[in-house]
């Protein structure tokens, strides 16, 4: 199957997975707070009703009484002072806050319910609300209504316990006892906090295996794209060199080239060239093989670092024909570290030749070595185009290559600075790589020392 369309798949099952467990957390929940609300409304109840059977009153009666006497002074002493509408308007509306009050105050049932329930093993961090529906002072036999300016509302934690009526002397109420439940979220996660975790966790791990899959098959993109780029490389760095030699064999088969000393020594040449840029390709590869295996060791010898960095970028000026500038500036001249010569050479040859390679003017490099905490520190600048932030933690992957688009400028297959890293470490050292943007760039390989 198509990746693409495996990974789609993949998306839409997870999709759906969550949706699926999400839907059935939200399900889980709403049953618990429906079946929280149920539970303290009939255990509510049952408090209500034993309080009746036990005293013959509801809870209500001393704020019920309090209230005939406030409702009896509203109707004598202070209607009686109402000029206009307006004001008796206004003093209906401040005696129905006076009233909400009165009852909150001097109610017992919500301690009694509180010991109920306290009595059954449930919380009882829940507080108690009356809302007024009807107030009606009677006026000389009157009802006259008492409004609110602004109308209680029920809210969402709010359990019904009972609806109540009061016909007094003075007055008649219509009201609602609610028990308010504030604290019910954390009731019912304290309830159902066990499967709220394992489905929680489950959704974590489904998230965690997609992207560790995700991640999984970009690497494994980007690791085919790697060989596939290495491939090409390798097949146009070997065809070039292989195509010359073929070239230059069938110009030798002519019977005019051959009586041509001059030619034939010319193109004897150009074989022999390419000849040791085919080996050299070749022992890359053989070289980056050899790295690989775990039984791998280094031939190292106390070597006068300083004295063989001068031999290398001398060997390397002539082989290139002086095609750079090299500042060299040594500063441990009586210091030895223990190295292999052959990789130590070839790692240094891959920076200067990097440094030579890619850089579309002059190549100018500045080569210093300073003494660190037991320690050789070999720097190595160049004036090069520099590295992008984004590549720089990717350059001394094996096969890597910076993308230039469909067609790299620059031959080479993305081995020279894997090779780089990997001849630093079995030294016991390490190599670090600073960069900016037309810059140039810097590789700084630390070598231990005695």
């Amino acid at each position: 199957m198509n990746r693409r369309y495996l990974l789609l798949l993949s998306l839409v099952a997870m999709a759906l997975f969550l949706c699926v467990d999400i839907f059935e957390i939200v399900n889980i929940w709403k049953q618990k707070d429906d079946q929280l609300s149920l539970r303290y409304k009939a255990h509510s109840r049952e408090a209500f009703n034993l309080l009746i059977s036990k005293t013959r009153t509801n809870g209500f009666e001393k704020a019920m009484t309090i209230l005939d006497y406030f409702s009896g002074l509203i109707e004598d002493e202070e209607l009686p002072l109402c000029e206009t509408t307006e004001d008796s308007l206004q003093l209906r509306k401040q005696a129905f806050y006076q009233a909400a009050s009165i009852i909150k105050k001097n109610e017992t049932l919500t301690s009694f319910i509180k010991g109920y329930i306290n009595s059954t093993g449930n919380d009882t961090s829940f507080t108690s609300s009356v809302i007024i529906r009807r107030y009606d002072i009677l006026n000389s036999g009157e009802p006259l209504a008492v409004v609110s300016e602004k109308p209680a509302t029920k809210k969402a934690a709010m359990v019904l316990v009972h609806s109540l009526k009061e016909v007094r002397n003075n007055f008649i109420i219509e009201f609602d006892y609610y028990i308010d439940l504030k604290s019910k979220n954390r009731l019912i996660l304290s309830e159902t906090i066990l499967s709220l975790s394992l489905m929680t966790i489950s959704i974590i791990v489904v998230l965690f295996v997609f992207w560790l899959t995700w991640k999984n098959l970009m690497e494994e993109k980007r690791l085919s794209e790697l060989k596939s780029d290495f491939i090409n490389n390798m097949t146009h760095e070997l065809k070039t060199p292989l195509s010359t030699i073929t070239v230059a064999g069938r110009t030798l088969e002519k019977e005019q080239v051959r009586k041509d000393e001059d030619r034939v020594l010319e193109t004897a040449r150009m074989i022999g060239k390419q000849s040791i840029h085919l080996n050299q390709l070749i022992n890359t590869i053989l070289d980056v093989s050899l790295l690989e295996r775990t039984e791998f060791e280094m031939d190292k010898k106390e070597q006068p670092v300083d004295e063989i960095l001068c031999d290398i970028v001398d060997s390397f000026l002539t082989s290139c024909n002086h095609c750079a500038i090299i500042n060299e500036k040594y500063n441990c001249r009586e210091i030895k570290a223990e190295i292999d010569l052959l990789h130590f050479t070839t790692m240094i040859n891959n920076l200067l030749t990097n440094a030579v390679k890619y850089c579309h003017k002059e190549p100018e490099i500045d080569i210093t070595t300073e003494p660190g905490d037991r320690k050789l520190i070999i720097t190595i600048s160049d004036n090069g185009p520099g590295i992008d932030k984004e590549h720089l933690s990717h350059i001394f992957e094996k096969f890597y290559r910076i993308p230039t688009g469909d067609i790299h400028k620059t031959k080479g297959l993305g081995l020279g600075l894997y090779y780089v890293k990997r001849i630093a470490n079995a030294h016991g050292g390490e190599v670090n790589v600073f960069s900016k943007t037309g810059k140039g760039t810097t590789f700084v390989i630390e070598i231990p020392v005695k």
